[in-house]
């Protein structure tokens, strides 16, 4: 393309040096403001906190430890009883009461004023069960008056302690003794009721087999289950023999078994004999010989006299079976009544042994009572267990040193909030102050050949080179969004050869199968949509249904990637959609740009591969109404947006297309 003498072009831009000096001028006070801020701030807090932290007077405390030592514990269920009382004194120590007395000994005996809130001020207590200690601390200005309190304050309540102490055992006593003996009264009725139950409903035990009642009821249901079980494996016996004389077997009484066996032995003999006989001599003699001819005649008797024997065995067995079964059904049924019968006196006489059992259970508590009672009371004269031994294990002293404020520590933790105090007042300057950065301008000289003397189509180039020439100097300028919108018809990125192979070189497992199958003409709501049942491994090719049905060829790393789900997953199981939704590829896919280290990677998108496609397409001289052969479905508001995309020639069928988009 050649160019003419007459040009155009585009002057730059002027007034940039002004508004460079105002800018700076603005970032001037903006960052002395911000040190002012900064340092009134810090100043501010620091100033005020240490004055309130070197103008706090000393404080002193002064400390007595007691020690609280019982007797040797009985039994288990002492040994909560010191941790209790330990947390009973230390309550009482901080009393009203004892505070109140302490003010007016205080003023008798010291000429101290101090009133019964001052004092609750002063003293503080800390129990310690483990090792059954009290610590009392008095706290305060004035270290001479510390040691008074303390001193005071453990004196009285150690001489309150005692009085009530000798107080509550004598008390104790006098109250015990008159539990138990209403105790004891109590025991006694209890005792004569139970006896006079017992005689009058013939028990004479709780155990239910000593009673004779339940005893009989018992022997009974034994009596009727052995009852049972006779009746049953007689009705079983009989039905077995049945079935064996219904098969043709023989079946023969037991007490006939030892006759017929000799009958039986006795055949066998004698045919033994006549085989022997035959043996020896013709079948001639031995029709003439008389002996023989009785062996012959006796073994015919025997085989008649055994099947006879035989027959009557089995009709006594099938007899003697019938009346066993009848009997026992019969006693069964006897005492089933005699069951009923015992079963109605004996739920009579459970109630009345559940009657005697609760009475037994009062006496028997009434006595577990009345010996816990005796065994306090001798505890209570002789042992005392649970009155405490008090020791004084450190007197109440005059405290030498303060115990707070530390004023240090408390300077430095003054210093750091007024560092965070001051830091966090310059960030909220900053941000109701947020500086406006200038936008970038630039100079730009745009040639634009003279229209004259050039033909339609050489104006056309000169027109697509010139945009393209504005694209590249502005691009650097641009946002991710204003790049989608400039370069792309359908508000999405229109991404290069190299780009695609880029993404395509570093993308995972499923990001290769995406991309791939995206500028192969899947759209992304078929992407969704397809299983591994719908890719032919022997076309190696993703076989589309529905109204877009059609064929998309898949490369080998596409067929080697489903080769490896269908043998993870079940065959209907989702390519993609079971594991990712939309959005979720869209922030694949920039992953991937971020990782293939491409610029504006978040314009990176499922939206952006369809573009690229689609575009690919129209380029090589597809008709837009032949792309939803190849891609699916493409709406015609965005196939319009396509009419401006040049076409390398004329337009061509789909069959002549490259369908493929080069990833190598």
């Amino acid at each position: 393309m050649s160019f003419s003498e007459n040009v155009e072009v585009i002057p730059p831009q002027f007034g940039t040096d002004s508004m460079d000096r105002r800018s700076e001028e603005e970032s001037k006070k903006l960052q002395k403001q911000k040190w002012w801020v900064l340092s009134i701030s810090f100043m501010l807090v620091f100033v005020v906190a240490m004055i309130w932290i070197w103008t706090r007077s000393p404080i002193y405390q002064s400390q007595a430890i007691i020690h609280f030592s019982y007797a040797q514990q009985l039994n288990n269920q002492q040994t909560a009883v010191p941790e209790e009382q330990i947390t009973l004194n230390n309550k009482r120590l901080t009393s009203n009461r004892i505070l109140d007395s302490l003010s007016t000994q205080l003023a008798e005996q010291y000429s101290l004023n101090l009133t019964t809130e001052e004092l609750a001020n002063m003293v503080s207590t800390e129990e310690h069960l483990d090792s059954r200690i009290i610590n009392l601390f008095t706290t305060g200005e004035n270290k001479n008056h510390l040691q008074p309190v303390l001193e005071q304050w453990l004196a009285l309540y150690l001489a309150r302690l005692e009085e009530e102490t000798q107080e509550n055992t004598v008390e104790d006593l006098s109250l015990g003794q008159e539990k138990l003996i209403a105790l004891e009264q109590k025991i006694i009725e209890q005792r004569e009721l139970v006896e006079q139950y017992s005689e009058e409903n013939n028990i004479i035990s709780m155990e239910r087999d000593e009673n004779r009642a339940l005893s009989k009821i018992k022997s009974m249901g034994a009596a009727l289950d052995t009852a049972e079980t006779q009746q049953a494996e007689a009705a079983a016996t009989l039905e077995s023999v049945k079935q064996s004389i219904a098969q043709g077997d023989s079946v023969i009484h037991p007490g006939d078994k030892n006759r017929l066996d000799d009958i039986r032995s006795t055949i066998r003999d004698t045919e033994a004999e006549l085989y022997e006989l035959s043996q020896r001599y013709t079948a001639e003699y031995m029709r003439l010989d008389p002996s023989i001819v009785n062996k012959r005649r006796r073994l015919e008797e025997l085989k008649s006299r055994y099947a006879i024997v035989a027959a009557e065995s089995q009709q006594k067995f099938v007899e003697d079976l019938q009346r066993t079964v009848v009997a026992s059904e019969q006693k069964q049924k006897q005492l089933e009544i005699q069951l009923d019968e015992l079963g109605k006196e004996a739920q009579v006489f459970n109630q009345k042994l559940e009657e005697y059992g609760r009475l037994m259970r009062s006496l028997s508590q009434l006595q577990e009572q009345a010996q816990q009672l005796k065994d306090q009371l001798v505890e209570t004269e002789v042992q005392k267990p649970f009155q405490a031994k008090i020791n004084v294990l450190e007197q109440p002293f005059v405290p030498t040193y303060p115990i707070s404020p530390n004023y240090w520590r408390d300077s430095a933790i003054a210093l750091a909030a007024a560092t965070l105090v001051s830091l966090f007042a310059l960030l909220l300057f900053s941000f109701i102050h947020r500086q406006k950065t200038p936008a970038p301008t630039m100079t730009s000289y745009n040639v634009v050949p003279s229209s004259s003397g050039l033909t339609l189509e050489q104006k056309l180039a000169a027109q697509h080179a010139l945009e393209q020439q504005k694209n590249a100097q502005l691009g650097h300028q641009q946002t991710p969004l204003q790049l989608a919108q400039n370069n792309a018809p359908s508000a999405a990125r229109l991404l290069s050869e190299s780009e695609c192979g880029s993404l395509y070189k570093v993308a995972n497992r499923d990001g290769k199968l995406a991309i791939s199958l995206i500028l192969n003409g899947v759209s992304p709501s078929e992407l969704l949509n397809v299983t591994i049942q719908d890719v032919d491994p022997e076309t190696q090719s993703l076989e589309i249904s529905g109204e877009y049905a059609r064929s998309v060829p898949m490369t080998a790393d596409c067929m080697e990637i489903v080769d490896n789900l269908r043998a993870n997953q079940a065959a209907e199981s989702q390519l993609l959609g079971g594991r990712h939704d939309a959005q979720q590829l869209d922030q694949m896919m920039i992953n991937i740009a971020h990782d293939a280290g491409l610029a504006f990677a978040e314009q990176f998108s499922v939206a952006a591969l369809r573009h690229t496609y689609l575009t690919y397409l129209v380029v090589q001289g597809a008709r837009l109404n032949d792309l939803e052969r190849v891609a699916g479905f493409v709406s015609p508001t965005d196939l319009s947006l396509y009419r401006q995309v040049n076409r390398r020639g004329e337009p061509v069928d789909v069959e002549q297309l490259n369908l493929q988009f080069p990833l190598a």
